[in-house]
């Protein structure tokens, strides 16, 4: 393959429209690959007339002039090596692949529905069989993968993710309105039952009855009338959000890195986080942690005490832009390269 560009089919059927940390880290490595000389890129979709998502596939990763870019709603025979970035293999192939694996939550926390379980689990399942190779975001994640899937270490590759530059310190211009001169504390993701957002609520009404500290989401939650909405926040609305944060809390049963974690570290926000999974390997000592989050009492005497104790916050936001620094698009773009590359140099 010397000489020319590494030709490389990437599953790109949710590529503009997944608003998840998925779609983040899919775009985010997208957006590096095509700026690459090195690279020729083939976007997989699953409509009939490829050519005419190009256009948008082209805007979400910022690339409208690439020459070598194109769409398909099949692997090329001349792909080198397919990627397969959402959590499982969705596009069949004999060509080389490398796959993501973001979490195992199918596995951890299965369905209660046959159909729904096999459902999650079954492109997880076609990944483990099938890739030569698979990129996890955290050791954790990999030790799943490992004793889920039984796949063989040498062929798992820990990759963390990274943060946009735009998640840094500085004013808050952008703030909504009704959030100027409010303490509060907020929650950015979805509600899905792993995410432990109830556990959140509830402790959130008993450390402040007299509502002195706002609760705030990006997602709406009937459980939750009190808190404050922000939803489809732009990128300079959601950098203030965290920036004007008193606490970020990520109350997770199950994640397999937690980008809100360094998103709001590298903002210089207090963060709050479960001791579960992932996390701890995430945020590091620059976080703070609750010890039993599946239990509302440990959630209120964490928010309760970290509010009270502005050094406390004081410590914890020095600290997280030290340690958000660590995590850059550029070296997980750069290292899931490699793993790409070797992968399609396999005899």
């Amino acid at each position: 393959m010397t000489g020319r560009p590494l030709r490389i089919a990437v599953d790109a059927h949710d590529l503009a429209d997944d608003r998840r940390g998925i779609g983040t880290y899919a775009r985010a490595l997208l957006t590096h690959f095509a700026q690459r000389d090195d690279v020729a890129l083939t976007l997989l979709v699953r409509r009939p007339f490829p050519a005419l998502l190009l256009p948008a596939l082209r805007a979400a990763i910022g690339a409208p002039r690439s020459r070598r870019l194109r769409c398909a709603n099949r692997v090329p025979h001349d792909a080198d090596v397919v990627w397969h970035p959402w959590n499982g293999t969705f596009f069949e192939t004999e060509r080389p692949a490398v796959a993501t694996i973001h979490d195992l939550i199918p596995f951890a926390l299965p369905a209660a529905d046959d159909k729904r379980r096999e459902s999650q689990q079954a492109p997880i399942r076609r990944t483990a069989a099938g890739a030569r190779s698979i990129v996890c975001d955290s050791s954790f994640t990999a030790g799943d993968v490992g004793r889920y899937l039984d796949v063989a270490p040498h062929r798992l590759h820990r990759v963390p993710l990274g943060v946009d530059p735009a998640f840094a310190p500085g004013n808050l211009d952008a703030l909504p309105a009704v959030l100027r001169d409010r303490r509060y504390v907020l929650y950015v993701g979805a509600h899905d039952p792993h995410k432990n957002v109830t556990t959140l609520i509830e402790a959130h009404r008993r450390a402040f009855p007299a509502r002195e500290v706002a609760l705030v989401f990006t997602r709406s939650n009937p459980l939750a009338p009190e808190a404050v909405v922000c939803e489809n926040a732009s990128l300079a609305a959601l950098v203030a959000l965290y920036r004007g944060a008193e606490i970020v809390a990520i109350p997770s049963l199950y994640e397999g890195f937690g980008l809100p974690v360094v998103e709001a570290q590298a903002c210089g926000a207090p963060v709050l986080a479960a001791r579960a999974t992932a996390l701890p390997e995430t945020g590091g000592d620059a976080a703070a942690y609750v010890d039993d989050p599946r239990e509302i009492e440990p959630w209120r005497r964490a928010l309760r005490e970290l509010s009270d104790h502005p050094t406390a916050r004081a410590a914890l936001a020095a600290a997280g832009p030290r340690h958000a620094a660590a995590f850059r698009w550029e070296t997980c773009a750069e290292r899931t390269f490699e793993v790409l590359r070797r992968t399609a140099a396999m005899p």
